[in-house]
Formats: structure tokens, sequence, C-alpha cells
């Protein structure tokens, strides 16, 4: 003889209570509850807390939230349980239970008087001495997202008003499971974003290296003088580009680079001394790859012509201008105003000031002010004086 069909019954949200006092706590309940679920990080607790907050207001015993994922379905969370029977609700073929009929048939399930029925779809939670349960499958959208169930030991069905704020308080459960998976993927996806870069700035450092190495070796072979004053300054470049691929200015943001860190680490390695007073920065400063690399090539470049060898104190601030947030660095040392002609000059120079949208500006002949675009909160970036 086959199983008597389980009743359906509908999951419409409406208002939650007749009775103004139950009205009352339901919306008490419900406030409390959407504050929980809009503010959870951890989809399991949040089901708990969820679960503790409703538990005797509604005389619920157990709880279990099964998650579907595709075609997979699987217990995420569940109240009530010993070890033993979470192990074997974690074990059940979703798909012959009635949570598994609930998603199926995509409405809400209120099974009473379970403890005389025989049916197979409600073995387990009769075998928990469940004598009502109330299952409601969750979705957004068109997604099933899984199933929340509630049950009872005692014998008292679920009455309309309690099955609509269990309904409603599912709506915001969905909306709040749905919003955890969306961050889970973006997580997921900055993670493998910044493997991959790590890789690409790993291989990028090794074939400058390599390069490096090459250029180095055809220094020692150079018999004219000016070849190999050539030649060291390619390699000079090529030194600064590696710089910039380097880990040790990474930011938490991936693909951006420290370039404070990155400035000194070029000032160090160009001038042979210690850098760590040389550049002031009143913000916090990261910009992309691309951007780093052309600014350590451009300050590269005018160090190459500071006839006194010493670095200049270098400033850095981000200042808003015509609703543009803009990042001013200020170079101040014997001459480096007189620098600003570079641009006319060296072609270099004009490149990278070009590649940067870098404005040259000199207030004495002691400074050089070059203002660009600072690119920073296109990648996700905000200064520490946001937060």
């Amino acid at each position: 003889m086959s199983p008597s069909p389980l009743t359906l019954s509908d999951d419409a949200i409406g208002a939650v209570a007749a009775d103004p006092a139950v009205a009352r706590r339901h919306l008490t309940l419900i406030a409390e509850a959407t504050d929980r679920l809009m503010a959870a990080d951890d989809p399991r607790a949040m089901i708990d807390s969820l679960f503790t907050l409703i538990r005797d207001e509604l005389r619920l015993d157990f709880y279990f939230n099964y998650r579907r994922d595709d075609a997979t379905t699987r217990l995420e969370a569940s109240g009530g349980l010993s070890r033993d029977a979470w192990q074997a609700a974690a074990r059940l073929d979703i798909e012959e239970t009635a949570c598994g009929l609930a998603m199926r048939e995509r409405r809400s399930l209120h099974l009473t008087d379970i403890q005389a029925s025989r049916d197979p779809r409600t073995a387990f939670v009769r075998s928990l001495g469940i004598q009502v349960y109330l299952c409601i499958p969750l979705f957004h959208g068109s997604q099933v997202l899984g199933t929340l169930g509630f049950g009872r030991t005692a014998p008292l069905p679920f009455d309309e008003d309690e099955r609509r704020l269990l309904a409603l308080l599912c709506h915001y459960v969905s909306l709040a499971k749905h919003r955890l998976r969306i961050e889970e993927a973006l997580r997921e996806g900055l993670e493998t974003q910044s493997r991959l870069l790590a890789e690409l700035n790993h291989r990028v450092r090794n074939a400058l290296q390599v390069a490096i190495g090459l250029v180095t070796h055809q220094i020692g072979t150079a018999v004219d003088a000016s070849a190999r004053a050539a030649l060291s300054r390619a390699v000079e470049r090529l030194q600064v580009l590696a710089s910039a691929h380097r880990p040790l200015y990474a930011t938490a943001a991936p693909g951006l680079v420290d370039l404070p860190a990155l400035f000194r680490e070029v000032i160090a390695q160009v001038r042979g001394e210690a850098a760590e007073r040389a550049v002031d920065a009143v913000d916090r400063i990261a910009v992309s790859i691309e951007r780093a690399v052309g600014a350590a090539l451009l300050l590269d470049a005018l160090l190459a012509h500071d006839d006194d060898g010493g670095a200049p104190q270098i400033g850095m601030r981000l200042d808003r201008r015509d609703g543009n947030e803009m990042l001013e660095l200020s170079f101040q040392g014997s001459g480096w105003g007189g620098r600003k002609a570079l641009i006319d000059h060296d072609r270099l120079v004009a490149r990278l000031c070009h590649q940067l949208r870098a404005t040259p500006t000199s207030e004495d002949d002691g400074c050089l002010i070059l203002v660009m675009p600072y690119d920073g909160s296109e990648y996700g970036h905000r200064n520490a004086a946001d937060g």
C-alpha cells in the first residue's frame, strides 16, 4: 500500500497576528530577528541565533536547515539534536524526506500527528519524537536555497499566526543567506585574483632578474666606456621595475602597491643610502602596479639628473581638486625646482609624465611639484582617514 500523500499548505505572507498582544510579541521578534539576520556573517550561527530567539515563544524543540547548491543538498545547521541524531540527519537522502518534497513542490509543508503516521518521508522526524513539523522552502527569486524546518514534540499544530510569522522570518533568512552566498563568492574571487596577481608578479620579477643578469654580463664584456655607462643605466632601470613587483610593497587590496615604501626602496637602491625618512606621506597611498612602475621609473629618471648626489626630501599627499582626487608629490632639495625643464628636454621624463598624467610646477629653485590623478579608490582602496 502506497504512503498517503502529505498535505501542503499555502505559505503566503499575511498579517502577523490578529490578537494585539500576540501581534506585539511577534513584531518584537521580527524586529530583533531582522537585526540579527542582516548583521550575520556566518550562516550556521545565524540560524542558531534565530532559533534561540523564537524557540520559547513558538514552543519549538528542533530545527533543521538544509542548504541546496545546484543539485546537492546538505545539512548546514540544526538545533535540539544529539550528536548521533545530527549525523543521521546529515546522512539522510533529502529527496526522500518531507523537506525534499517541500523543495520540489516549492511550498511550505505542515505535518501533524506524525507519531501516528507510517509515511517513510517522516521516518526521521518521527524517530526524534516530533509530533508536529513545519518545513518552509527558502528562495531567492526562482533559486531554491534550501529549507528551514521546525519541530514540536507536543501535539500542538502551528496556528495560522505562527505559520505566517515563520514564513516571514524565513523570507528574511532567504535574503540573508543570499547575501552571505554573494559575499562568499566575492571572497573566493578576490582570493583567486590575489593568487593570480602574486603568480604574475613572481613571473615578471623572475624575468626581470634574468634580464638584469644578461645586461650585467654585457657590461663586463663592453669595451667602450659610454656603452658600459648606458648598460649600467639599463640595469638600474630594470632593477627599479623589479622592485615594483616585489611583494614587500603589497597592500591589503590585491593589485595595489604601497607607493611611499616603493620610493624609499628606489632611493636606497639608486643612492645606496638609507631612505626611511626620505619620503613623508601624510595619507596611506597605494596605486596600481602599472602606475607604481611609471612613478618609480620617473623618480629614477629625476634622480639621474641629481648632480650633487643627494636624494631630495619627498612629500606625498592626497588632495581633492575640482571634484577629483589628486596625488601631489613634492621634491625638495637644492636645484630640484629647475628639474621642471626636464619635461621639455628629457624624452623619458616627458613620456613618463604623460603616462602618469602628471603636471609639473616649481614654487622655487628648491622645490619641484608633480600633481597627477590618484587611482587608488578605483581599485577599492580608501585612505586611512576614511576608515
